[in-house]
């Protein structure tokens, strides 16, 4: 029989509702107790880490659950955490960035309270717990939520609500829980490059743009002394003219900003010229990050920033267009890394 650590840090599948709203007040313990056939198939290592939602965990919570896996990865098949659904996502792949384990991580949640007429997260405990324990899932961290296993640099949350919550884009899912066992589309590796770093010392904020949006922001930032910003952009990557002077203002300080987009398909590619396309961005010095989300694309310069080595940040974003899947950005075209 396969052993599994779970760690629990609150969110809304430990959550109960009262007159206040919403708030997680059950423990891991409770939550594995009550839900004995989702179980009863693997010995459970069972810690309480935190009793959070997920949108109040700050960054050292995300180190504190890194240090933890890493104490117990290497003595059982898998782990699991019980996870808010906000911020799952970042913290799936926050995860994959920074471990160099050889167990799997499958982070899970729910959409509906303990407590609803019909809560999700008995089904969703008991996939991830299928996931993290099964023999052809080895590495990485994942999302797994309504009979889905997601990728963790691929997935994320698509629907406030709705218990189909997760998507992966055009990733798709790594694998689908049936009633034979997990159904595989392809092989549950990484995604991420690895960034080794144990703990988050550097400072990203991230920009959003729209119409006219001015570079106030941004200018502020740098006045506050961050070490990066993530700017949002339009399309391709193009942003409002006075956001460009901006970035270029912020490049030329020394702060490493990187270019995302609000699309949520497609990638940032510098194509467009005039006062703030990509093209010009490029040419004041900002990266780009691929198809990543600003909120994936600050996890991953936070902890680059944070590592405190001789290793260049650039690379990280603007070489690889599909991050690990070996394909690196040359002057002549797009060449096979390996």
């Amino acid at each position: 029989m396969a052993t599994v650590h779970v760690i629990a840090t609150g969110g809304t599948i430990a959550g109960t509702t009262s007159d206040t709203g919403t708030v997680p007040t059950e423990s891991g313990r409770d939550l594995l107790e009550a839900y004995p056939e989702s179980v009863e198939h693997v010995d459970i290592e069972l810690e309480q880490l935190t009793q959070t939602p997920s949108s109040e965990l700050a960054l050292d919570d995300l180190v504190d659950l890194a240090a933890r896996v890493r104490a117990v990865a290497a003595d059982v098949d898998g782990v699991v955490v019980l996870h808010g659904t906000d911020t799952i996502e970042e913290t799936a792949y926050y995860l994959d960035l920074v471990l160099d384990v050889n167990s799997p991580v499958v982070c899970t949640g729910a959409q509906r309270p303990h407590d609803a007429i019909s809560p999700d997260g008995p089904a969703n405990v008991r996939g991830a717990l299928d996931a993290a324990s099964h023999e052809h899932v080895r590495s990485g961290s994942y999302v797994f939520f309504n009979d889905r296993l997601h990728a963790a640099r691929a997935v994320t949350k698509r629907h406030s609500s709705n218990l189909a919550a997760y998507g992966s884009g055009n990733y798709g899912p790594v694998a689908e829980r049936t009633p034979e066992g997990l159904w595989f589309y392809r092989h549950p590796d990484s995604l991420s490059t690895m960034i080794p770093v144990r703990d988050v010392t550097a400072t990203v904020e991230i920009v959003a743009t729209s119409t006219d949006t001015t570079g106030s922001q941004i200018i502020d930032a740098v006045d506050r002394g961050v070490d990066g910003l993530v700017v949002d952009g339009l399309g391709l990557g193009n942003v409002p003219g006075a956001v460009a002077d901006a970035i270029r203002t912020a490049v030329g300080d020394g702060i490493d900003v990187v270019i995302t987009t609000r699309c949520r398909d497609g990638v940032v590619s510098p194509v467009y010229g005039a006062d703030g396309g990509a093209a010009v961005l490029e040419e004041a010095g900002a990266m780009f990050a691929s198809n990543l989300s600003a909120q994936k694309a600050r996890i991953k310069l936070l902890a680059a920033l944070s590592t405190r080595s001789d290793r260049p940040i650039r690379p990280l974003f603007d070489a690889a267009l599909f991050d690990g899947h070996g394909y690196v950005r040359s002057t002549t075209g797009w060449e096979d890394a390996h």
